[in-house]
């Protein structure tokens, strides 16, 4: 007779491997992980507030109003919520009157760059899915806004946790970079009045849709994201270089597939490409957005100044309250040392898409920005799904080194960027963060 097995063998424990996986990969349990991220984000949200005495709500009976739309440069009450702060009241009043205030097209053409009440130096498009999402008026345009940004984040997180990353990173690579991006210092960007949620979410569907080879799905996805902000249009160019690579690998056999694949590349930049033509048709000026960004910020974009950069603006991004420079250079750190390693089971039209994304957010931000001391990069780090990817392939065997860099991301999470973007323009932000208050306690 065959002895009794010994309790647990032959069957997975309680706590195995593959139950763990298996649990790991349950719909709900992917969903109920996006959710806690999210709250996790809003909660932090509350408790930053209270730093400037502040509700999350300091207005719930008056939403944010644009009194005389001809006039009025920004709308009343639009930071009235916690995270609705710096970007957030130019989507606000796109959304409320996009361009009708604008000046008239100008006869004679050449650069627009608009006037105090024509917000061309953001892109319209997140503010148009607001007003959509509006109701015509009925919701407030902050809580439509905010809306279409958590649950733009919510879609985000859930199709991180899917097949089309762990099949390819590693089922413990794929959540640890979702930890990685949550706590990274602008995660929190997640729940705030911003672009962010809806490019992420438009970039990582199209990366989805790209290993299940739905072409179209691909071009549509992409094209929308690339509309959605200028690092958007990375995403496109992405999604147009894995269709160029798959083409080449699997080589049409007649002239109409390869119009096919061409109209395909192209398409992948519908969005942006319809946004030029609106500038020309409204405005004579297919760069409009770029030439008021110039002149808002007074900057100019320049090839030279991204590679040679003059030293005052390096030590300015290093220097200033946010740290821009060291997040700069420390990410792009993480880049070069994990980026083969995180990227080696994707297919080739896959690597083309993170890589092209990568470089294309890379060189449009810096483009823009290097000027400035690249204020803003360390929101624009959080396109780079890559970056993410790379950090778990690199800290996943390193447990120290895990701990931490999720204590510095921590710190910085709570005592800078998130401090910083609750108390919006403004000196008194940076006496709340930065005051030495520890002098003459010692």
């Amino acid at each position: 007779m065959a002895a009794a097995p010994v309790h647990g063998e032959g069957r997975p424990g309680p706590l195995s491997g593959a139950r763990l996986a298996a649990f790991a990969r349950r719909p709900i349990v992917r969903l109920g992980a996006a959710l806690v991220c999210l709250i996790a984000h809003l909660v932090a949200f509350a408790a930053s507030a209270a730093r400037y005495d502040l509700p999350f709500n300091a207005a719930p009976e008056a939403r944010p109003v644009l009194h005389d739309p001809a006039h009025d440069v920004s709308a009343a009450n639009w930071s009235r919520l916690v995270v609705s702060r710096w970007d957030a009241g130019h989507y606000i009043e796109l959304g409320l009157r996009g361009y009708e205030a604008c000046p008239p097209r100008p006869a004679g053409g050449g650069p627009f760059v608009g006037g105090p009440t024509c917000t061309l130096a953001f892109y319209p498009t997140y503010s148009a899915v607001g007003r959509i999402a509006s109701l015509g008026g009925v919701v407030p345009i902050d809580y439509a806004l905010l809306a279409v940004s958590l649950i733009a984040s919510l879609v985000f997180l859930f199709l991180w946790t899917g097949p089309a990353i762990t099949e390819r990173l590693g089922l413990a690579e794929t959540w640890l970079a979702l930890l990685l991006f949550n706590a990274f210092t602008t995660g929190f960007a997640l729940v705030t009045v911003q672009t962010e949620p809806l490019t992420l979410v438009l970039t990582l569907g199209a990366f989805v849709a790209l290993t299940q080879r739905r072409w179209w799905l691909v071009a549509l996805l992409a094209g929308a994201a690339s509309a959605m902000r200028i690092t958007g249009v990375a995403v496109g160019a992405g999604a147009a270089a894995a269709v160029a690579v798959d083409a080449w690998a699997n080589r049409p056999a007649t002239r109409a597939g390869w119009a096919r694949r061409a109209a395909l590349a192209v398409a992948c930049g519908w969005g942006a490409l319809a946004l030029a033509l609106y500038y020309v048709f409204r405005f004579g000026d297919a760069l409009a957005y770029v030439h008021a960004h110039g002149a808002s910020f007074k900057h100019e974009p320049s090839l030279l100044a991204l590679l040679w950069p003059k030293p005052q603006w390096l030590v300015f991004a290093m220097e200033n309250p946010l740290h821009e420079g060291v997040w700069l250079v420390g990410g792009c750190l993480w880049l070069s040392l994990g980026h083969r390693e995180a990227l080696r089971r994707f297919a080739a039209p896959e690597q083309a898409f993170w890589y092209v994304l990568t470089l294309g957010t890379l060189a449009i931000a810096g483009l823009g920005l290097a000027p400035l001391g690249f204020v803003g990069m360390n929101r624009y780090w959080l396109l780079v799904l890559p970056l993410f990817f790379s950090m778990a392939a690199m800290l996943r065997a390193r447990p120290v080194a895990l701990a931490l860099w999720l204590v510095v991301c921590g710190w910085h999470y709570w005592n800078v960027d998130l401090c910083y973007y609750t108390g919006g323009p403004g000196n008194h932000a940076l006496d709340v963060c930065h005051a030495p208050h520890w002098i003459g306690r010692l």
